[in-house]
């Protein structure tokens, strides 16, 4: 089987609806192709938002730039100091770089060990993520399209089926237990962000 590819994701949403599949995502289209294309985007970030292990790296080193600034990568979705590096270090993302809100300023005495959430393409994430997103951003564009519930591919339940995959499968590729936690992940996502709820 091989991986879905964001074409093939935008096909699916528009077979919910009773459209004709299209052979490209570039250049002048329909308005219903770029609802899907658009929607797909959306819930893709939303749900890669809660950090997942296929998004998520800890320890990064973030350092500082010749103003004591520290930048971040465009695709940051979720930047937190690790709180066992740094305890007195009260950081949050502004735009594009990290703002001290304890000494109220852009400049850090120090480079930050963080955990950082990054955003990835579609075509970058895993299967099961890709059928959890997929799914999910069908059912939004039937309900901004159409009115027929009769008309709708997909289900809550078949939405709710592919979240526990995903969530089953990140959890095995996850390097923490979900019972305890990772310390080093304790300061962003508690004991484990997507496990806490089966649908969001």
């Amino acid at each position: 089987m091989t991986a879905t590819t964001e074409l093939e994701a935008v096909n699916i949403m528009l077979a919910a609806i009773g459209e004709s599949p299209v052979n490209t995502l570039t250049g002048t289209l329909p308005v219903d192709v770029k609802l899907a294309q658009t929607t797909l985007e959306e819930v893709n970030k939303e749900v890669q938002t809660e950090g997942w292990s296929f998004n998520t790296e800890i320890n990064v080193e973030l350092t500082r730039d010749g103003s004591n600034h520290i930048a971040l990568a465009s695709n940051v979705l979720i930047v937190d100091p690790n709180v066992h590096d740094h305890p007195d270090v009260d950081a949050i993302q502004i735009g594009l770089k990290l703002y001290d809100r304890k000494e109220h300023t852009y400049e850090f005495d120090d480079d930050l060990k963080c955990t950082v959430v990054y955003f990835r393409t579609f075509d970058e994430i895993p299967e099961p993520a890709k059928r959890y997103i997929n799914i999910k951003a069908a059912r939004i564009f039937v309900d901004r399209l159409v009115s027929d519930e009769g008309l709708r591919t997909y289900t809550q339940q078949d939405e709710i089926r592919a979240r526990s995959i995903l969530m089953e499968t990140d959890l095995s590729n996850a390097d923490h237990n979900i019972l305890r936690g990772d310390p080093a992940l304790t300061s962003v996502f508690g004991t484990y962000s997507p496990a806490n709820a089966l649908i969001r």
